[in-house]
């Protein structure tokens, strides 16, 4: 056997072992499967809103695995929009999901394969995410005057959280436990809302416990919440990221009454102190075991080579044969390491805000979104709330304004005021008189990038060049 026949051997066996080991991508659907999904995406969208259809259209192609993650955020977009009845159906068929048992799901057998990214298997959220969920479902019974449900909503929300794999983090969800405290008052529940209050307090002290003329509860979300990133050599270490934080305190006012709106959760906390997954060490051993398989593909491959080379030199046929065995052997183990992946999972919950804040009140005699605000502290700040943006509800003695992010934001009037009598000359950062930040509405104001940010505004100085 001639020198080039040998290394035409070993280069046709390499790249046969590396074209079966290649990953496959998405496939291509046919023109029938396409049809498909477009009558199941307007089957599923037929009188909903507009603006959801793209979460509808999401549910269908994403499939199952992503189908939990889709749901959620369908149902926090018809919130925010005042969509109630899709956002409860869009919760309930989220939370159906979580809930199940998956004592054999075939998705998470192929997760923990080494063969498999973690991303395959269902994407359940992890416990911040779940608590959330239920919180939403329980802010949703108490717009309609449900307290019993929504306090089961606020209890299942701690159950979730219990499932943090460090014990001292586990049932530490302070917005749930004080909103089981808020239903139990508003159902006449005196005992349990005084323990359910307690323990809130517990775990977050500067919680407020409300007077006995509050029956308003002002709910504010604040910022965006935590992503995730996979780090690490081969990507299997996951990391959260902390989205905008909020960075001024908050004050509702409704009436002639004003009050802080107090930290009851902050979502970036919940995500980094829920303590390692079990899936953390099935990475963490896929990651090994892809390493130590490339090492020892590496090593037998030149070894093969080396014996081959020997062969040749002593026109040794057997030498040469053996060492093209093991080249081969080695080359197989370097195409299986680098088929193997051990990447954390990094889908996450889009739609969640950074911080919860509460302030109970008393109860005006007319509850509107009109009659609720909410203001900044800095005064150079001063907030807007949008109508349009806040929804309110009163059943009996008890009811609810609630913020969300993009419901407040800045006037530009008093901060131009105030820098104009201080001769502030940098009332713009890109040196444009309009303003340096465009707000969710389209409106050009002159704000730091971070408050930009926050109020889900875009950074014009920020947006790439050219």
């Amino acid at each position: 056997m001639t020198n080039a026949a040998r290394a035409a051997l070993v280069a046709a066996a390499a790249t046969g072992l590396l074209t079966a080991c290649a990953t496959q991508g998405r496939p291509t659907l046919s023109p029938e499967e396409v049809a498909r999904q477009e009558r199941q995406i307007e089957s599923l969208s037929a009188g909903k809103p507009q603006s959801l259809k793209h979460h509808y259209r999401s549910l269908v192609v994403d499939g199952d695995a992503d189908a939990v993650r889709n749901w959620l955020e369908l149902g926090k977009a018809a919130l925010n929009d005042g969509h109630r009845t899709v956002a409860a159906e869009a919760f309930d068929e989220a939370l159906k999901r979580i809930t199940a048992v998956y004592a054999d799901d075939p998705q998470a057998e192929k997760a923990r394969s080494v063969w498999h990214s973690e991303g395959v298997k269902d994407f359940k959220g992890e416990p911040h995410e779940r608590a959330m969920a239920f919180v939403y479902r329980g802010l949703l019974d108490m717009f309609d005057g449900d307290y019993e449900n929504a306090r089961a909503s606020f209890k299942a929300a701690l159950i979730q959280d219990s499932f943090a794999e460090l014990e001292r983090h586990r049932q530490d969800f302070a917005s749930a436990a004080w909103l089981v405290g808020w239903t139990s008052r508003c159902l006449g529940d005196a005992t349990a809302a005084a323990e359910a209050f307690d323990e809130a307090r517990g775990l977050r002290s500067g919680l407020p416990v409300p007077g006995e003329d509050d029956g308003l509860l002002v709910l504010v979300e604040a910022g965006r919440g935590p992503s995730k990133e996979a780090r690490g050599e081969h990507k299997e270490k996951l990391a959260y990221v902390e989205g905008t934080p909020p960075t001024r305190s908050y004050f509702a006012m409704a009436g002639q009454t004003r009050r802080e709106a107090v930290l009851a959760e902050d979502l970036f906390q919940q995500a980094t102190t829920r303590g390692g997954r079990q899936m953390d060490d099935v990475l963490a051993v896929k990651a090994g075991t892809k390493e130590t398989t490339a090492t020892v593909g590496a090593g037998a491959t030149a070894a093969g080579v080396g014996m081959m080379a020997y062969g040749n030199h002593y026109n040794n046929n057997d030498a040469m044969a053996a060492g093209l065995i093991v080249a081969l052997l080695g080359l197989a183990a370097q195409a299986a390491a680098e088929g193997m992946t051990a990447e954390a999972d990094t889908r996450y919950w889009h739609g969640l805000p950074h911080s919860l804040f509460v302030a109970p009140m008393p109860l005006p005699a007319e509850l509107t979104p009109s009659s609720v605000t909410v203001t900044f502290s800095d005064p150079l700040d001063d907030a807007v709330t949008d109508p349009d943006q806040i929804q309110t509800a009163r059943h009996g003695s008890c009811g609810i304004a609630w913020f969300p992010t993009s419901s407040i934001r800045l006037s530009p009037a008093p901060r131009k005021k105030t820098e104009e009598a201080r001769g502030d000359a940098s009332a713009s950062s890109d040196g444009t008189a309009a303003g340096n930040c465009r707000t969710s509405t389209g409106a050009l104001k002159n704000l730091s990038p971070e408050i930009c940010k926050g109020i889900d505004g875009t950074v014009l100085s920020d947006r790439p060049k050219g």
